[in-house]
């Protein structure tokens, strides 16, 4: 029978699994120009939006 150490162990487990998995996702390359999204030039976009329109972060 499992008891709490085992299921908290099991959950580790698997945030670890998830952990390496998304490490191990692929980088997208950037490309140097306007973003769509903010018009600010920038040296690498995504998908052509900057770092900041896709995190929604504002700019320093």
């Amino acid at each position: 029978m499992a008891d709490d150490v085992d299921h908290a162990n099991a959950i580790s487990e698997a945030r670890l699994e998830r952990s390496l998995a998304a490490a191990r996702a692929p980088v997208p390359a950037g490309v140097p120009g306007e973003c769509e999204e903010c018009g600010e030039d920038m040296p690498r976009l995504v998908d052509g939006r900057c770092g900041y329109c896709r995190d929604g972060r504002s700019r320093p």
